[in-house]
């Protein structure tokens, strides 16, 4: 049977030898890990040629001659092989070359991996560029590399479409037709670097730039997993990138702020906003708060590791996060260097709020910035403690609290402030709340706010919780108001509360950690109405009973948690480490609550539910004062009044999805990645693979959190750090030619190859150095050499030599991004909003699903705010467009130093059919309409504005012909459809 495979026309001859070497590097780099002499994954072996002929469970996998008759090419074609990374177009065909010319193998292949010896670990070498006649050194590397190879470069573009290349490259958007008009008939013999200042002092080249910036980094505005729920201040992130590009903030400073910028001094908002890198990762907040103490460890290290990977992935090319659970099978990074640097991030967390770990926001503010405000704030905090406990302590002392039998560790009776009535549990007030008619309740715009006591001092397990609850109106979802918890967060979890349970069952119960201590009571549907006050008790008993109370009297069944798992039984919360935790909502008021360190009986609950909740009234109280007392009430409650208002005028500050640094744990090898196996404890380090480099960071185990990172920032951003340079020269020589010097932006160990012209690697990372690590001088370098300026015109002669263009002796087109796709069809349509900054536009509808997740429905809207460039969308894991996924646009979550370029019948459908490009191509016709007064100058008009170019006449009278038969909306369809639009040459 012969297997149809279906691959590009390849015209590319290379030599036998030529074609062995590339592919044993293939074969080393892709195939031995698991095909290898040891490993014999399915019993194939392809260290040999025998052995791949001899193939493995399924037979022979290499028929020479006969590429449609290898297995082994069948399965990479279709994506099988590898299974974790399938092989690039490239480096299939070159396997079809390969067999067909007759599989030439000399000699096994070795299962090689990289030494300390690997190229991108020794220093930068000093090279003087090749002795030929080009202007620029560039040129003088990339000619000398195409002589050697028989192959001369192409003749420079024209103008046109040069200005338009240009444009697009710096700024992802097409040049005004006036633009290209004026370049076209500028002589000056420095019209065309004129032309680049021009472009790279625009602030759009921040945005075009900053977009490829968040690819690599992973930038979401979305937590990812089950829940997906958004970060609402991550946009700052967002346009701190944009800011520093368009800057040209020097590479390192820019660096060393996203690792260690809230401790890099002087301490600046900007450095703040740039740790957000660190967090943008997916958070599994769901598997943070398990019960099970094993998840959350793994989880809490999948986390490390994600954040260690894209810090050392973007700034050294290293993929330092295989060694996890080994030695790294390709690289010279030991097991033990992953856990010294793992320790570096030990401490940083995601800003979070609540048991749920809601996604949130840090202050931003810079410390003296915290200390101004503080300056200001903190006389007002003081005068309305000091008021609150003034009116508190009047009403405390007329107030006879009656117990014949028990009191409470704490009761809170929100007479005048939220400290205890009785005991010293006292809650901690926030601004958002407030204390008013005898309840604690939300301040007005607040739909719910949570305060909580200090740690309690005493070990907790039998307790009862109680609340007096004033029904504004019966919530619609469930709402929890009193509960006791572990502080320690994912390392605990428990949690203990009464909830209120909307829906079908309508019904009060206990919510306890995670849910498994919590069940249906099949109580009696709750009946309150607005303004009528509720009493609910839940006891939880020292034989795993829970028992509920409802105006002081038994409300559905008891019952016995699933006691047969750990988290089922009664929880214990141990001394300084659990907290009372109130929340009032605009639905929900809490009258009165009290904490008993022990499980009342039911003659005990219906006592305390008779001699609380307000059965003493403000009234009473006031009744009960001196009228010396009284008039000392009314002075306090007037002064109360002034400093709230005075406070509640100050602007807040603002916030900022950024790295939240707690105290790190110790942190030690662990065997094998097993949490449960641990190994030698290892102090903060980096990695010891870089030649000259120290990968001690002079760090104790104990090391500040803050130190760790700063010390590694600046040991990753040290000229001496030969990786540094070298990856960021070659990211940008990538985003201007379409592919990089080395064929992985992330990964410059042994998977990712060696250097197609290594000696001009290397120089303009030195000349990267020289220029103060400025992007902006790199660019104009770059793109001062004949080699950018050169030609795209396809020479079938060159290309059977080098069909991939590795040799760069044309320039290469370029399918543009799925967002500069659609900011072209904006800014050709005339509908672009240009307005820069700020939150981001929202492309959706949030959709609450159960359980609290999120999804994300499309919103098609031709809004103003939805007319901003794509860089301003709100850019969430599940909420994707089909017009940008169409054009590959990639999952945010993800890091991608380099796009997938493919071409598929959804794109060719998506624009035809896309109700984006449809009012795009109607606002582009009256466009038309209102600049251009007849039919032909409509046409020369639509090809300027969309092409950069004046239509050839047969295009003009194909043009007047369509338009004449289905209107000028059909012929701006049109354009928007063409190749030339999506591509620059």
């Amino acid at each position: 049977m012969r297997l149809l495979l279906v691959l590009p026309a390849v015209a590319l001859t290379l030599s036998a030898g030529d074609l062995e070497q590339e592919m044993q590097s293939l074969l080393q780099r892709r195939c031995l890990s698991c095909h290898g002499p040891k490993t014999r994954t399915a019993g194939l072996d392809l260290s040999t040629r025998n052995g791949a002929i001899k193939g493995g469970v399924t037979g022979s996998a290499l028929k020479p001659g006969s590429p449609a008759e290898s297995l082994l090419l069948a399965r990479v074609v279709n994506g099988q092989m590898p299974p974790a990374a399938p092989l690039p177009p490239a480096e299939k065909e070159l396997m079809q070359r390969w067999i067909a010319a007759g599989a030439p193998w000399s000699g096994a292949v070795s299962e090689q991996r990289a030494g300390r010896d690997w190229w991108a670990l020794q220093p930068l070498r000093t090279i003087e560029p090749p002795a030929l006649s080009a202007k620029s050194p560039i040129d003088r590397w990339i000619y000398a590399r195409l002589r050697q190879s028989a192959l001369k470069p192409s003749p420079p573009a024209a103008r046109r479409i040069l200005i338009r290349r240009l444009t697009f490259d710096l700024l992802g958007l097409p040049p005004a037709p006036d633009e290209v008009e004026a370049f076209v008939a500028d002589r000056r013999p420095d019209a065309y670097e004129r032309l680049i200042d021009r472009l790279l002092s625009s602030p759009h080249y921040g945005e075009r730039w900053a977009r490829h910036w968040l690819d690599v980094v992973r930038f979401s505005e979305s937590e990812g997993f089950e829940r997906d729920w958004l970060r609402d201040h991550a946009w700052a992130y967002r346009d701190y990138v944009i800011r520093s590009f368009n800057e040209d903030k020097p590479y390192t400073q820019f660096a060393k702020e996203q690792i260690a910028g809230d401790a890099l001094a002087p301490i600046t908002r900007d450095g703040i906003t740039a740790t957000s890198l660190l967090v943008l990762g997916p958070f599994d907040a769901v598997g943070l708060t398990s019960a099970v103490s094993r998840e959350r460890a793994m989880v809490r290290e999948d986390q490390l590791e994600e954040m260690l990977g894209v810090v050392s992935q973007t700034f050294l090319g290293l993929t330092v996060n295989c060694a996890r659970c080994h030695d790294h099978k390709f690289d010279p990074i030991p097991q033990k260097d992953y856990y010294r640097l793992k320790a570096v991030f030990e401490g940083v967390w995601q800003p979070t709020q609540g048991e749920e770990l809601k996604a949130d926001g840090r202050v931003l503010l810079t410390p003296n910035e915290q200390r101004s405000l503080d300056e200001v704030l903190n006389p007002l905090r003081k005068r309305i403690t000091d008021t609150e406990a003034a009116l508190g302590d009047l009403h405390r002392a007329a107030r006879e609290i009656s117990l014949t039998n028990i009191r409470p560790s704490a009761i809170w009776a929100f007479d005048a402030d939220t400290r205890a009535d009785l005991g010293s549990l006292h809650l901690m007030a926030t601004e958002d709340v407030e204390v008013a008619e005898g309840r604690l309740r939300p301040v007005p715009g607040k739909d719910s706010a949570t305060i909580a006591t200090s740690p309690i001092n005493f070990d907790v397990r039998e307790k009862t919780l109680e609340a007096w609850i004033y029904v504004r109106k019966l919530p619609d979802k469930p709402a929890t108001f009193l509960r006791i918890r572990n502080r320690s967060g994912f390392r605990g979890a428990a949690v203990d509360g009464i909830q209120y349970v909307a829906g079908k069952r309508n019904q009060w119960e206990n919510l306890s950690t995670v849910r498994f201590r919590t069940e249906d009571v099949e109580g009696a549907p709750e009946d309150t109405a607005a303004g009528e006050r509720v009493h609910i008790a839940i006891v939880y008993g020292a034989n795993d009973v829970i028992r509920i109370y409802r105006n002081g009297k038994p409300y559905g069944k008891s019952y016995k948690p699933q006691i047969d798992l750990p988290v089922g039984r009664l929880q214990t919360y141990g001394k300084d480490d659990a907290v009372i935790e109130l929340t009032a909502s605009k639905d929900l008021e809490v009258e009165e609550a009290r904490f008993y360190s022990v499980a009342l009986t039911p003659e005990q609950v219906a006592e305390s539910y008779k001699f609380g909740g307000k059965s003493i009234t403000v009234e009473d109280l006031i009744r009960a004062m001196s009228p010396e007392q009284q008039a000392l009430r009314t002075r306090l409650l007037k002064e109360l009044k002034r400093a709230r208002a005075e406070y509640a005028a100050i602007k807040r500050p603002d916030k900022v999805f950024a790295a939240e640094s707690r105290l790190p744990e110790a942190t030690h090898v662990l065997i094998r990645g097993d949490v449960n196996n641990k190994g030698d404890r290892v102090a903060p380090g980096a990695v010891s693979c870089i030649q000259g480099l120290s990968p001690d960071l002079d760090l104790s185990f104990d090391a500040p959190e803050a130190e760790r990172r700063l010390k590694l920032a600046n040991w990753i951003a040290s000229p001496d750090n030969p990786l540094f340079a070298r990856v960021m020269v070659n990211r940008v020589w990538r985003y201007h030619f379409g592919a990089g010097l080395v064929k992985n932006p992330n990964d410059f160990g042994f998977n990712g190859g060696t250097p197609s012209h290594p000696e001009l690697l290397d120089w303009l990372a030195q000349e990267f150095i020289r220029s103060g690590w400025s992007l902006k001088k790199l660019h104009k370098l770059i793109l001062l050499s004949q080699t950018y300026q050169q030609s795209s015109a396809y020479i079938a002669e060159a290309a059977e030599k080098d069909a991939d263009n590795r040799l760069l002796w044309r320039y290469s087109p370029m399918r543009m991004p799925a967002e500069a796709v659609r900011d072209a069809m904006l800014s050709v349509s005339g509908q672009l909003n240009p307005s820069m900054y700020g939150p981001s536009f929202r492309p959706f509808k949030i959709v609450k699903n159960a359980g609290s997740y999120h999804s994300y429905e499309p919103l098609d809207s031709s809004a103003p705010e939805q007319q901003r460039r794509t860089i301003y969308r709100m850019n969430v894991n599940s909420g994707g467009n089909p017009l940008l996924d169409a054009f590959d646009c990639p999952v945010p979550s993800v890091k991608t130093p380099q796009r997938s370029v493919t071409t598929t019948p959804l794109q060719s459908l998506s624009l035809m059919n896309n109700s984006f490009v449809q009012r795009q191509a109607k606002a582009l016709a009256e466009r038309l309409s209102n600049e251009s007064p007849d039919t032909s100058s409509r046409v020369q008009r639509g090809f300027f504005l969309a092409l950069g170019r004046a239509a050839q006449p047969e295009e003009l009278a194909s043009a007047v012909s369509l338009i004449e038969h289905h209107g000028l909306e059909s012929f701006c369809w049109g354009l928007f459809n063409t190749s030339e639009f999506v591509y620059v040459h």
